[in-house]
């Protein structure tokens, strides 16, 4: 099963993974991401994994894997939970291999939280935002 939660930042994305995670949930969790991609300069994950116990079909999860095009989209990537598969946190590595990617037990979501957004303050440079508007407006004059 998954569940994506409201963060306090457009570029980031939250989204917790339980029980046996099925194709819908293999949909789901790719378009969440793709939007994400999409819409967004730069995005962060928190991903939330609590008791999962398998995924099915397991070739679909085996297989999960993003264009080339987006591998610089994901800047970091918090995994949070108290029995983090190795399995699970090698497919994170591989999803997101130019990602750096921490881990935190479940009672550190908030920590977790806090590390996703560091560094979101710079304008124009941080992950997310939109462009310089004075790099944009020289770039027309010339």
């Amino acid at each position: 099963m998954h569940e994506t939660f409201d963060l306090p930042d457009s570029n980031l994305v939250g989204i917790t993974l339980s029980d046996t995670l099925t194709e819908e949930d293999y949909e789901a969790f790719t378009s969440v991401l793709e939007d994400q991609f999409a819409a967004h300069i730069t995005t962060r994950i928190l991903l939330v994994v609590e008791d999962v116990d398998d995924w099915a079909p397991e070739e679909r999860w085996e297989d999960l894997a993003f264009d080339v095009r987006y591998l610089s989209d994901v800047d970091k990537v918090a995994v949070v939970g108290d029995d983090l598969w190795d399995r699970w946190l090698e497919k994170t590595e591989a999803l997101f291999p130019m990602s750096t990617i921490q881990t935190y037990d479940a009672a550190d979501q908030e920590e977790a939280l806090n590390w996703i957004r560091g560094g979101m303050d710079v304008p124009g440079v941080g992950p997310g935002s939109a462009s310089d508007p004075e790099a944009s407006s020289s770039d027309e004059d010339e």
